[in-house]
């Protein structure tokens, strides 16, 4: 009688020379942990026999594929390793007879599998399909690429998704020349700056010069601050002010009857914090006794960007330039999309103009693989075009976008660009 998975004979009550069985028994448990069979895929889906699959630890295909190949396992209970070492850039996918749970096995991979007879589940790394990934398609993947769930499909979405750890920096840093006085006790006093050591978004204004203010597009900040007391009060607040008030995660420094070195420091850094465009900062300190703040290089305020509203939708933008005055349906642009790009509704910030304005208004069509999506429309007399789309539209890589001038031209409109204000898809 055999083992119930790995067909290995059992020695029977009474049996003479059970050496015998008992070896053959070890060699086949032994070949089933450890020995590596090759066999070929004739480009056709394959059955392995129970000793193929029985008798060795390590199945590697091979052969030339020009298709998605299915490899059929012996219902028992088994765990069992295969490479897919085909050409031909095809997945295998290994499974029983019927419809149950299958692995998918991608081109260099080696996959350990177990199985009940009738669903067979990847255990380990190199799966190459992640339960509902078994609908990907690798088809034009780059290496690096990342995929990305959009709420019905799996899909490639390059390495774009990167450029949230790859914003270029922002930020600002302000100093003092001279030293400050605080002769005001018991009330916020917000340091006035003298100059910007860099400024690379317009924060700082010498018209406003204790403020830093927000940016549009700016999302999220760390704020970052340092003073030097010339002549330090005995007791002091310093503390990071949002639009005038205490913030949550703004910090701050205490000190009560200080009566240490009179040229103290104070160094304090905020959290994350969120902002919106037009909100402002500030260091302010609060002081029982007067001071004086030391100026130059130990008394600053400082300003980074850590998240911008585009950081998630990188900006995609589609250009196209129709010089003279277009034909009746002429397509004046033909555009291949290399990238999933997101378009508004009405497609928000984008432009147009016309070196010559238009005698009456005319419609030009955006079309998506010839089909109508979106107008830009130039009304009489304008050089500026307004356009209209219903809905949000996603472009997907290898689709075309086309613009078609209308039936009847117009009788003077010429020189027509436009940008089509466009985000990735990340």
């Amino acid at each position: 009688m055999p083992s119930p998975n790995l067909a290995v004979t059992h020695v029977a009550a009474a049996q003479n020379q059970k050496e015998v069985t008992i070896n053959d028994a070890v060699d086949a448990l032994d070949n089933a942990m450890n020995q590596a069979l090759s066999v070929a895929m004739a480009d056709a889906n394959l059955t392995l026999t129970g000793t193929q699959a029985n008798r060795n630890g390590l199945i590697i295909l091979t052969g030339t594929l020009t298709a998605s190949r299915i490899l059929t396992l012996p219902a028992n209970h088994r765990r069992l390793a295969i490479r897919n070492a085909t050409n031909g850039g095809q997945d295998v996918r290994a499974k029983y007879a019927g419809s149950g749970a299958e692995v998918v096995i991608v081109p260099g991979a080696t996959v350990l599998v177990q199985g009940n007879g009738g669903d067979l589940y990847g255990v380990g790394g190199g799966a190459g399909a992640l339960g509902d990934l078994t609908d990907v398609s690798i088809a034009g993947a780059a290496n690096g690429d990342v995929l990305q769930f959009d709420g019905a499909a799996w899909g490639a979405t390059g390495v774009g998704i990167f450029n949230r750890a790859l914003l270029p920096f922002r930020g600002a840093l302000l100093r003092r020349s001279t030293n400050f006085s605080v002769a005001t006790t018991g009330v916020y006093v917000a340091l006035p700056w003298q100059s910007a050591e860099y400024d690379s978004g317009a924060f700082w204004d010498a018209g406003q010069p204790s403020r830093l203010t927000i940016p549009a597009g700016v999302t999220k900040v760390r704020i970052v601050g340092n003073i030097e007391w010339q002549t330090s009060p005995t007791s002091q607040l310093v503390e990071v002010r949002k639009n005038g008030n205490s913030v949550l995660g703004g910090g701050s420094f205490i000190v009560r009857g200080d009566s240490g070195y009179s040229n103290q420091m104070r160094n304090l850094s905020s959290a994350v914090l969120p902002v919106s465009a037009g909100d402002w900062f500030e260091l302010a300190v609060y002081v029982g006794t007067t001071g004086e703040l030391r100026g130059l290089e130990r008394t600053w305020l400082a300003i980074e960007v850590v998240e911008t509203a585009d950081a998630a939708d990188p900006p995609a933008d589609i250009s196209g330039y129709k010089a003279g005055k277009p034909a009746a349906d002429e397509v004046i642009v033909r555009i291949p999309i290399a990238r999933r790009t997101r378009l508004k509704i009405d497609l928000a910030g984008s432009h147009a103009s016309a070196e010559v304005a238009a005698t009456a208004s005319a419609d030009f069509d955006i079309r998506i693989d010839g089909v109508s999506s979106a107008t830009m429309r130039f009304a009489a007399a304008a050089t500026s075009a307004t356009f209209i789309a219903a809905s949000e539209t996603v472009l997907e890589p290898g689709q075309v976008l086309s613009v078609v001038a209308p039936s009847t031209p117009d009788a003077t409109l010429a020189g027509i660009g436009f940008t089509l204000a466009g985000t990735l898809v990340l």
